[in-house]
């Protein structure tokens, strides 16, 4: 197991938790538009109460139709943070089960050379007995 797999993983993690920043704060960016396109809306109520201009009553409408569609636009970059943590936290663990793994190779590989580099001791021969009766199968 090479550290490129491991690097790897933890740039996938970075990547993913970068986007996962981007995509609040783009969503905190269209909320905050959506809570004044709220107040500008509610500024227009209160002008129809006083007037009954269906005037005022069409552009309260096209307002709430405005924060409506810009919600929508923050609720889609929601939707992107929880992705980007979701794909940050696997990759996290990849990371991790990787460097373990890597851990794991590198001790078996020393195991194994010190095991090569011991000298095995020859076998001792075993006198074979000639005036033994064989069995008979």
């Amino acid at each position: 197991m090479r550290l490129l797999s491991v690097t790897t993983a933890v740039i996938v993690c970075v990547v993913c938790a970068g986007s996962a920043l981007g995509a609040w704060h783009r969503a905190e960016q269209l909320r905050s538009e959506a809570s004044w396109l709220l107040e500008r809306s509610r500024a227009q109520a209160s002008e129809y109460t006083q007037s009954f201009n269906d005037t005022v009553a069409t552009q309260q409408l096209e307002t709430f139709a405005k924060r409506r569609a810009v919600l929508e636009q923050a609720y889609l970059w929601q939707r992107v943070q929880t992705l980007g943590i979701l794909f940050a936290a696997a990759a996290a663990a990849c990371a991790w089960v990787l460097s373990l793994l890597r851990r794991l190779n590198g001790a078996l590989d020393e195991a194994t050379e010190d095991l090569d580099a011991s000298a095995m001791p020859e076998p001792v021969p075993v006198p074979v007995r000639a005036g033994l009766p064989r069995s008979r199968a």
